[in-house]
C-alpha cells in the first residue's frame, strides 16, 4: 500500500479510501488489498471507465 500510495503522490489511507469506494479496482484480502498497476495507471492518468481520477502531471 505504501508503494502504490507513493506512485500517487497519497497517503496509504487515501489509497485504501479509493480501493473501498471503488474509485481505483482492487481485491481486499486478509490483511491488505491487491491492485493491479494497469489500475494504478488508469486512475493516475485518467481512469477510462469515467471515473475521474486526479489531473496527470506534466
Amino acid at each position: 500500500m505504501a508503494e502504490a500510495a507513493g506512485l500517487l503522490g497519497c497517503t496509504p489511507s487515501y489509497l485504501r479510501r479509493l480501493c473501498r469506494t471503488g474509485a481505483i479496482p482492487a481485491q481486499r484480502i486478509t490483511g491488505g488489498w491487491i491492485i493491479e498497476a494497469g489500475a494504478l495507471d488508469d486512475y493516475r492518468h485518467g481512469s477510462t471507465d469515467g471515473k475521474s481520477g486526479p489531473a496527470p502531471t506534466p
